[in-house]
Parts: C-alpha cells; structure tokens; sequence
C-alpha cells in the first residue's frame, strides 16, 4: 500500500552502482530508511539531486512490515530554498542543523508537531533577511523542548547560574565544571525567550557566542548518550565569527 507524506531529507548513503538509500524524517512516519532503486542512473526519473540533506519534499512510499529499508516510488520538492543553497552563513548553519538532527532523531513513531517546528525553523531560516548569526542558538533551545531536556527554571538574581547536566537554573555553583557562570546563564535565558524572528536583537559577540554553542552541545550530549561529536562545529563558528 503506498501512502503520501511529507519528509525532511537528513541523509543518503549510495547503494550499488546505480541506487541510494535515504534516511528521511517524516511527518507520518517518523524515522524512516528508504531505498530508491537507480537514483544514480542517467535514465532515471528520480533524480539524486532531490535528495540533498535537509531538503523538503513530499514521498509517495510504501512502508514495509518486514523490514527496516522501505521504497519511495515518487519524489518531489515540496518548498524550495531561495536563499540557503547561495548563503554561505545560512548554508553552514543548516549542515549544523542537519548533523545535529541526524544524531538526535532516532523514533520511528511520528511526530507531527516535531516535524512541524524543524521545517518551518527551516522555512523561517531560508527568507530571514536580518542576521543569523545565532539562529542555531535558539534552534537548539527550542527543539530540546521536543527531546523533553528544556531548561528549567529562569535567570535571576537568586539563580544566577545555569547547571548543564541537570538542565536547570540554580542559585548555587555546581559541584562539577558543567556550568554556565551568570553572564552566560543571562544569556541563555534571553535565547529561550526569543524567536526566530527577533533572534538578531540579541546581541551576542563571537567568544560568548562560541562557549554557548559547545556549553548546549555539551548539554546534548549529556541527555542524548547516543548524540556524539558534532563536526561541522567548527566551520560553522569560523564562517559567522
């Protein structure tokens, strides 16, 4: 039986000479391998380039009970980017973003307001005409909510610190070195109440920019076992130093 959904493509290893796999997040069904038979051929419809990291797109698929690798049999572009594929800034910002979901997304059961925040994070991250030089930030932020490890709590003068390992804001250093000190709990607690809209009013120089991506990357790692290095870190910060 096939069924039609939309997907958010996240990673394509080549299979055979001629075809691919696909590991697509999807808004019925989750995480989902698929294989798309002569992808790579010349005499294909269904042409490889449809399946760049983080495109999104609607599938017409048919979802075996038997085995983990699927079939699409139709592709196609639901949104097309304008801007991301030609923006350095943008376009170092959604390979951080796609690594990131690559290590975190791991159910297969669907989730609908899940898949809805990651495109239009997506959509919005693709038209946003003002700086984006955090929109990572705030992306991280936001979508720990979905993975149940959003900050609690909020910055004040009594809880002036923020503890990454247990997710919340404290009026006490922590016994371990896994912390924020006030300057950066502050502003953590600016980046949870922001939008991505208005991300860019925060302004953030490049050292505390810096120390707060590795302190939520760290804080990822701590509450996902499985998440691991990310490696497009380091590009990312060099190109919106």
């Amino acid at each position: 039986m096939l069924h039609k959904t939309g997907g958010i493509i996240l990673q394509t290893t080549n299979y055979s000479d001629t075809s691919l796999i696909a590991k697509i997040y999807t808004e019925r069904f989750g995480l989902q391998s698929y294989m798309i038979s002569g992808a790579r051929s010349k005499k294909s419809k269904t042409k490889a380039s449809l399946f760049r990291p983080m495109a999104i797109v609607d599938i017409e698929v048919s979802n075996s009970t038997k085995s983990n690798l699927h079939r699409i049999s139709e592709i196609s572009i639901q949104h097309p980017y304008s801007d991301i594929p030609y923006n350095i800034v943008k376009s170092s910002i959604a390979i951080f973003l796609n690594e990131v979901l690559f290590r975190s997304l791991k159910e297969e059961h669907p989730d609908e307001d899940l898949f809805s925040f990651i495109k239009n994070s997506l959509l919005i991250l693709d038209i946003k005409n003002e700086s984006c030089s955090s929109f990572h930030l705030c992306f991280l932020v936001q979508i720990s909510k979905f993975f149940g490890f959003y900050p609690q709590g909020s910055f004040s003068e009594s809880n002036s610190y923020f503890d990454l390992c247990n997710g919340k804001f404290t009026s006490q250093i922590p016994s371990h070195n896994n912390y924020l000190n006030p300057s950066l709990a502050l502003l953590l607690d600016k980046i949870m109440q922001a939008k991505f809209e208005n991300i860019h009013e925060i302004k953030i120089d490049s050292i505390h920019r810096k120390t707060v991506l590795y302190s939520l990357v760290f804080f990822f790692q701590f509450h996902i076992p499985s998440f691991g290095e990310i490696k497009s870190m380091a590009v990312l910060e060099e190109v919106i130093s």
